[in-house]
């Protein structure tokens, strides 16, 4: 696991990409997210709506059913396999900083990152993701 210094740059970083792509997505017209020439995912212009519903009903069982719904969640692998792991390092934090703001109807984008770095929630995000490592194996 990083260093509190190094988890708590990336988060920072994280999160001004984050408020940085909601700004450019509030002015930009929507495109599709798979057009092009090369087959990448345009993270910015994605519609990660399917994806928080899914996790807002896994989260009615638990926090950590969330945090598995989220990971399992294909769009994740692609991420990892087409940006690299700092890449979608930054990709899921905001992900789940926009989750969390959505989820309340709020823009406190501090109150999500705090949701986010709680202890309670990265004990549930690590035990997901243990659980859907060992079930891969």
């Amino acid at each position: 696991m990083a260093s509190p210094n190094k988890q708590q740059k990336r988060a920072h970083r994280a999160k001004a990409k984050a408020k940085q792509n909601r700004t450019q997505r509030a002015v930009a017209p929507k495109q599709d997210a798979f057009s092009g020439d090369d087959n990448r995912i345009d993270l910015e212009s994605v519609d990660l709506t399917e994806l928080f519903v899914e996790m807002r009903t896994a989260g009615e069982t638990s926090q950590q059913a969330l945090c598995a719904a989220f990971l399992a969640h294909p769009l994740l692998a692609l991420v990892l396999e087409q940006e690299g792991e700092e890449e979608a390092t930054d990709f899921i934090l905001a992900a789940l900083i926009e989750y969390r703001q959505w989820s309340t109807d709020s823009d406190d984008e501090a109150a999500a990152l705090a949701w986010v770095e709680s202890p309670q929630f990265q004990a549930d995000y690590l035990a997901a993701s243990r659980m859907l490592t060992n079930a891969g194996q």
